[in-house]
């Protein structure tokens, strides 16, 4: 291919600023010419922004200018990112440009713990690295390892400073607390993290407070908070306090929370989103509701009791089948708004009998829209057609009229990746045994 065919490729590069297009472009010039192709990307990485790029062939030498498209400059560096941190180092030494995409990729989130809370308060003393790191976190964790006396005198003056410092950044949107005790947070650090006028999503797990007062006025104090993710809160129980709690105030798209319970571990994770900020008084009700996820809990009925109508997503997870009488007993009869039910099992969807069919008996009310079954594929899925027979009859009452979809998810086993004749064959079992809800369209079936 002649050089002038050379610029035109690159020149339709540079006006064009739909990344796909000319990617589309040059794996076509790759089929006809693979070795020019390759002559081309590499000047391209080697240039990569708004750089003379040098293209010589043995009639002749040209110059021309070439501009990589910001996008692609952030899809290269993420995906070397992904493939190894240590390629941070070569990607900030290409150019200013890339510096920056560079540093962007890998201090929007960022977690503080006893190893690396040295070295990022190293790094206050230095211009160009307080500079380059601190204004591009978004995301902040801070992990502790449960155990109070472990966290020195020296090791919390270097947190308290790099978080004064990100206080008056105020860029940080998501703060992320793990295993920490209320005797390392207070009173050092949480006056200091209630600071952050711009949070909005705090996630806490692990976390043991003295009282449950000192947890539910510590989350009252992130004033834009709009979402909560709170597991495994260990603290006692608020004296003198019964059910039901005061309600919490309607908004336009509702309330999602979602409670994930896995009994082999014993945890449960409550997700609360708001469409806006809450005032101080529903920021305290959803902690109230957050402390009833301590992995000690006898049971997670009193959770889903609590919840009543505000639960809008459950998750349930069967990891050890001796925990299923546990699941089976669960009391959802309460919680009247729930819009999507996820039920999971690592094995075969007949390994749920024991828990499934008492679970959806107690479904009350007619909002569920999706219900989404995972289990493990099998090569047998034959044996469990009487049992698909059974859940489709419990479908039938008039509190499932509303589903809008069904669906089947098969999650890869000890037997690997299946034949697609096989899943074929899953399909088409699903579908003989629920023919009501395959004429209505809704059943969707997920091999992941």
């Amino acid at each position: 291919m002649s050089t002038p065919v050379i610029q035109n490729f690159l020149f339709s590069i540079n006006s064009d600023h739909h990344t796909g297009c000319w990617i589309v472009r040059l794996f076509e010039l790759q089929a006809i010419k693979p070795a020019l192709s390759r002559r081309i990307i590499y000047c391209l990485l080697l240039s990569p922004v708004f750089a003379l790029t040098e293209i010589s062939t043995y009639e002749s030498t040209d110059i021309v200018k070439v501009s990589l498209p910001s996008e692609l400059q952030d899809m290269i560096i993420e995906r070397m990112l992904d493939l190894d941190n240590a390629y941070l180092l070569l990607a900030s030494l290409v150019c200013r440009d890339w510096r920056y995409y560079s540093y962007q990729q890998v201090f929007s989130s960022i977690c503080f713990d006893s190893h690396s809370i040295p070295v990022f308060a190293s790094f206050l003393d230095n211009p160009f690295s307080r500079t380059a790191i601190f204004p591009r976190v978004r995301r902040l964790r801070i992990l502790g390892n449960g155990k109070a006396f472990l966290w020195t005198s020296t090791l919390l003056i270097d947190l308290v400073k790099l978080l004064h410092h990100l206080v008056q950044i105020g860029r940080i949107s998501d703060l992320v607390l793990d295993n920490l005790t209320w005797a390392v947070l207070d009173p050092a650090l949480a006056p200091i993290l209630t600071d952050f006028l711009s949070i909005e999503r705090l996630s806490m797990r692990r976390i043991c407070f003295a009282q449950l007062g000192q947890f539910s006025d510590f989350v009252a104090g992130f004033r834009l908070m709009r979402s909560f993710d709170l597991e495994n809160i260990e603290c006692p129980p608020l004296v003198g306090w019964n059910h039901p709690l005061p309600s919490l105030a309607p908004y336009e798209l509702g309330h999602c929370v979602s409670l994930e319970r896995s009994n082999a571990t014993s945890s449960a994770k409550l997700t609360w989103v708001y469409p806006k900020c809450i005032s101080r008084e529903e920021r305290t009700v959803s902690s109230i509701h957050g402390a009833q996820t301590f992995c000690n809990s006898p049971t997670s009925s009193d959770l889903l009791r609590s919840l009543g109508p505000l639960l809008a997503r459950l998750h349930i997870i069967s990891e050890n089948i001796t925990a299923d009488e546990d699941i089976a007993s669960l009391d959802i009869s309460m919680n009247s708004s729930i819009r999507h039910l996820h039920l999971s099992s690592p094995t075969r969807v007949l390994s749920m009998i024991s828990w499934l069919p008492p679970l959806l008996a107690r479904v009350k009310g007619s909002n569920l829209k999706t219900l989404h079954m995972s289990f493990a594929q099998s090569r047998q899925f034959h044996l469990d057609r009487p049992f698909l027979k059974h859940i489709a009859g419990i479908l039938d009452k008039p509190q499932y009229q509303g589903l809008e979809m069904i669906e089947f998810i098969a999650s890869f086993a000890s037997c690997g990746r299946l034949e697609d004749d096989v899943k074929q064959d899953i399909i088409s079992c699903i579908r003989s045994c629920l023919p009501y809800w395959e004429r209505k369209g809704i059943l969707a079936f997920n091999f992941d």
